[in-house]
């Protein structure tokens, strides 16, 4: 109980923080598998088939450690998906991605966040060929024990680019991935929307916002929500 009480805390705070305006209730919410249905799309936790799933920091994304299969959030085309990305950390989230150099990036095509771009990178194994469409809760990857952790996040759509490079936003110094910027704690906020584990902050960068007009979490409709969906 009181692992799921700071779970709930956290996930609240990271939800202000994160500058998304949503009712309250959105966020408490427990960690696990769950499925948000509303007319026309579905979302799922991404991560709720993947075993002993620890969150880690939030900074260009949010990282986690764990194993097991990594889901699809929504219906989705692959734009990105290759094992040949390795390279320096001078060109992390822009270029590159760390060694072993695997990276998905996928385009949602349904729900509030339609036409976003999600990635998921660092010690997976794809399942997925660029130009693919999947739908919501399809298998996308197999993510491994081990280091790097997974990191998941918001994409710019061009290439191994993120969107915290793509604006900006990301860490000062040798480490990219150095504070919690805006879009890490953005997506942080939707994962705990779908039920996952919240991230933990860093140090949070000073001006940051959203692009105008990015989408708020929608309300969750009564019934909406089934576990073990």
């Amino acid at each position: 109980m009181a692992t799921q009480l700071r779970r709930l805390v956290i996930g609240a705070v990271v939800a202000v923080a994160a500058g998304i305006t949503a009712p309250a209730h959105v966020f408490a919410i427990p960690a696990g598998p769950r499925t948000i249905q509303h007319t026309g799309w579905r979302y799922v936790n991404p991560l709720r088939e993947v075993t002993t799933l620890e969150p880690s920091r939030i900074d260009m994304g949010v990282d986690y450690s764990g194993s097991g299969p990594i889901l699809a959030i929504g219906r989705a085309k692959v734009v990105l998906a290759s094992d040949k990305l390795a390279g320096p950390e001078r060109c992390w989230g822009k270029t590159c991605v760390p060694p072993p150099g695997d990276m998905i990036v996928y385009r949602l095509l349904a729900g509030p966040f339609a036409g976003k771009y999600v990635y998921v990178v660092e010690h997976i194994t794809i399942g997925v060929k660029a130009g693919e469409t999947v739908r919501a809760g399809e298998k996308i990857a197999t993510l491994h024990e081990g280091s790097p952790n997974l990191e998941m996040g918001w994409a710019s759509g061009h290439g191994a680019q993120t969107l915290a490079v793509a604006r900006g936003h990301q860490g000062r110094g040798s480490d990219p991935g150095g504070w919690s910027s805006i879009e890490g704690r953005n997506f942080n906020s939707l994962m705990v929307w779908l039920g996952g584990p919240a991230g933990y902050v860093t140090t949070i960068p000073r001006n940051q916002t959203m692009p105008p007009g990015w989408p708020a979490l929608p309300a969750r409709r009564r019934g909406a929500a089934r576990r073990g969906a």
